[in-house]
């Protein structure tokens, strides 16, 4: 019968905080029961690092090969050589090592050494100690407990420390993959949770020390949050970083720095501009080791150095996008249309490259490459482009070369927004069936970038007022896609505008003319 059996015996003036740690695990297994009561009395008020002992029993090799397989944190297993035979014992040590146990320290014990050899025992068999039970004594006892414990601590603590420096640079590599900076900050939270297994709430917080000078305070920018963290709409959040925790992180004359107690590991990185971005994690953290606050450190150190980095990176390619938004606006002021088309075109068409599957970084450089569709129009005459009737032949072939131009004016450029605005300008009149301009191309030889444009425009375009036309209504644009499917349009992409259909009809209430 396999027995488990805590023994935590805590004195009057020994700190509370103690009765939560783990016990050390201790195997028995021996077929004599007088051994286990013998070990247990001897070794019922010992502790090693704080740790109380748990003890827990089999009385033959099968049961101590069921015990090792329910238990996987035994740090040291007393075994008895003799059991159902006269090997038993020296079979089990073979079975626990050959199933990758190389952590626990194996004591054999005898009480017939003429049996089992120990000069031969110790050279054939992976054990760390041999002892004849007549010798061991309590203080014996208590002084193998102490030498096995502390071995298998040092080897428990170096495997932690390589399996959590794996776990640091896997984890540090992964956050990189999105390089966009809410979800970047929340790629990084739930790695860290995840990594060290603690916190259920989390915050990425960039403190503005402009404002701050101005209103003598700092002010929280919480650019993402989990659980008691998350910010809603008027980013006001359930749970606030305590201020004595926050003062002291920011207080400290270093560029990184820790704090840590047993509900909050904060990390806080000063960056260039004189301003702090911090990561913070609330929740049960009692027990949280040395080891992994260190670890923790690292990961957080490295994170919130990329999260700065990505933050610089990312205000320059705004300001590049925010030129591009720009330019296109001002291409369809001069073409009488209103400011909000490329709005809502730029919108549909993020949103449409991300219902069939393009990933954010796509679709969000389509989003801002959009506007720039129709920038050829800059080469229209006046005339031309404003004319309130229809066109007549001639000036609807020096219309259509709009997209050509477009295409001239953006393919120079090395800036990866502008390349695909380039394609964007040249394809976004092509046709799924080929009858299209300027090249005729047909399905997947005109760009997704340039199909996905298209079903934007043309939407917007029917549904907007313009100088030759009145809007339609949001049915009659839908029945007109539906209809085009497959002829002027992607089927792929219609099918994704009639499954986004609320969400199409939500830009058009945000961005209204």
């Amino acid at each position: 019968m396999i027995e488990d059996d805590e023994i935590i015996f805590i004195e009057d003036d020994e700190v509370v905080a103690e009765t939560y740690r783990k016990p050390w695990k201790i195997a028995i297994v021996d077929d004599d029961e007088h051994i286990h009561e013998v070990t247990r009395l001897a070794l019922n008020s010992y502790r090693y690092s704080g740790r109380p002992l748990q003890f827990i029993s089999a009385y033959s090799a099968a049961e101590g090969r069921q015990l090792f397989e329910q238990h996987n944190d035994i740090a040291v297993c007393l075994l008895d050589v003799v059991m159902e035979t006269e090997t038993s014992g020296l079979e089990l040590v073979k079975h626990i090592r050959a199933n990758n146990n190389v952590f626990t320290r194996i004591v054999l014990r005898t009480g017939q050494p003429g049996q089992a050899p120990e000069e031969k025992v110790i050279s054939n068999y992976d054990i760390n100690d041999y002892k004849e039970k007549t010798e061991l004594t309590r203080i014996k006892l208590t002084t193998l407990m102490h030498s096995c414990l502390k071995t298998y601590e040092h080897i428990i603590n170096q495997d932690h420390t390589r399996a959590g420096l794996e776990k640091v640079l896997e984890s540090t590599a992964k956050i990189f993959e999105n390089p966009y900076i809410k979800d970047f900050a929340k790629g990084i939270m739930m790695q860290i949770m995840s990594l060290f297994e603690f916190g259920d709430s989390a915050a990425f917080v960039r403190i503005d020390h402009a404002m701050a000078a101005h209103e003598k305070k700092n002010i929280l920018n919480i650019i993402s949050g989990i659980g008691d963290f998350a910010p809603d709409e008027q980013n006001h959040t359930r749970k606030q970083l305590p201020r004595d925790i926050l003062n002291s992180v920011l207080s400290q004359k270093k560029k990184f720095r820790v704090y840590c107690d047993d509900h909050y590991f904060v990390a806080s990185h000063l960056g260039k501009d004189n301003e702090h971005y911090l990561l913070a994690l609330s929740g049960e953290l009692k027990g949280f080791s040395d080891l992994n606050i260190k670890l923790a450190s690292v990961f957080c150190h490295n994170a919130l150095i990329a999260f700065e980095n990505i933050s610089l990176n990312n205000e320059i390619e705004e300001a590049q996008w925010e030129m591009v938004y720009l330019l296109g606006g001002a291409v369809e002021t001069r073409s009488k249309e209103t400011g909000n088309h490329i709005k809502r075109v730029a919108e549909l068409s993020e949103l449409l490259a991300r219902q069939i599957g393009l990933g954010s970084k796509h679709a969000e450089l389509i989003k801002w490459a959009s506007p720039l569709h129709d920038v050829g129009k800059i080469a229209i005459p006046d005339a031309i482009l404003n004319k309130p009737g229809k066109l007549d032949a001639q000036e609807w072939e020096i219309m259509k070369t709009h997209a050509e131009e477009g295409y001239r004016m953006l393919c120079k450029s090395n800036k990866e927004v502008i390349q695909l605005a380039s394609r964007i300008a040249h394809d976004h009149h092509e046709h799924w069936n080929g009858a299209g301009y300027p090249n005729n191309k047909k399905g997947e030889a005109i760009s997704i970038e340039g199909r996905i444009t298209a079903v934007a425009d043309v939407f917007d375009a029917l549904c907007s007022k313009r100088c030759y036309k009145q809007a339609w209504s949001y049915d009659e644009a839908f029945d007109y896609m539906q209809q085009s499917s497959g002829e002027q349009f992607d089927p792929q992409l219609i099918e994704a505008l009639f499954n986004t259909k609320e969400a199409v009809l939500e830009i058009y209430e945000t961005y209204k003319d």
